[in-house]
């Protein structure tokens, strides 16, 4: 079972100072409306005596804030400890760019039990796309929320690449296995890199990632797909007969 605990009053506000500072995107969905996207918090402003923080109003925002009212909106982040944090507001106010939403008086934190990993096959890959660079990965294990892989490029200047940062976000990439796994790749919206050491043995750089936005479709085809290589493992290790 996960652990939460609420987190109240200035701890609030430190723990949104570092989503500021650092950057951090926030998934954000607009509750009664199909309206779903990452967003991040520019700065926390004083309005009427109340604490506020300012969001970049995402695309087509205001259009859907504009059928509900008042807006319920759910945030949810990785912090920079690697726990997921989650809240909800209750209105706010759009001026052009921006978007003021007065602070919850409660965020929960999260401590959730690791996703069960199965090595992956050989030969699988995870394709990324980024400002023209498309660096391929290794896939060393897999969940259903995330992966262990390694940089099949060894250039020495990749640890200071801003595209391996922790919690830097990568969108549209492909979890592409071997022909006789699968024929067509998993396609995952975002990617979240939340860690990258040098594995002293391999001597190569080691990626942690969570599969941050995936289509339900696509989230069902890996679950699957992960359960049944679990079902393959399990029959190589076990005996016949019990």
């Amino acid at each position: 079972m996960a652990k939460s605990e609420k987190i109240k009053g200035s701890a609030i506000t430190k723990l949104f100072e570092e989503l500021v500072t650092y950057k951090i995107f926030l998934k954000m969905n607009l509750l009664n409306s199909d309206f779903k996207q990452l967003t991040r918090i520019t700065a926390l402003a004083d309005r009427n005596n109340e604490l506020h923080f300012i969001i970049e109003t995402p695309e087509k925002f205001e259009h859907a804030a504009a059928r509900t009212a008042p807006w319920r909106i759910r945030f949810e982040f990785t912090g920079r400890d690697h726990i997921e944090y989650g809240f909800t507001t209750i209105g706010g106010e759009i001026q052009g760019k921006r978007t003021f939403v007065k602070m919850p008086r409660l965020v929960e934190r999260n401590q959730r039990r690791k996703l069960f990993r199965i090595n992956a096959p050989a030969g699988t890959k995870l394709c990324l796309t980024q400002d023209g660079i498309r660096p391929e990965l290794e896939v060393i294990n897999l969940s259903i929320g995330g992966s262990l892989a390694a940089l099949v490029q060894t250039n020495s200047d990749v640890k200071g690449s801003p595209l391996f940062a922790d919690n830097y976000f990568l969108k549209n990439a492909e979890l592409i296995f071997p022909a006789e796994i699968m024929r067509q790749p998993i396609k995952i919206r975002a990617i979240q890199i939340k860690r990258m050491k040098m594995n002293t043995e391999t001597k190569r750089y080691e990626v942690a990632l969570e599969f941050y936005e995936i289509d339900q479709s696509e989230q069902q085809e890996l679950t699957d797909l992960i359960y049944r290589l679990q079902r393959q493992s399990l029959r190589k290790r076990l005996p016949l007969d019990f």
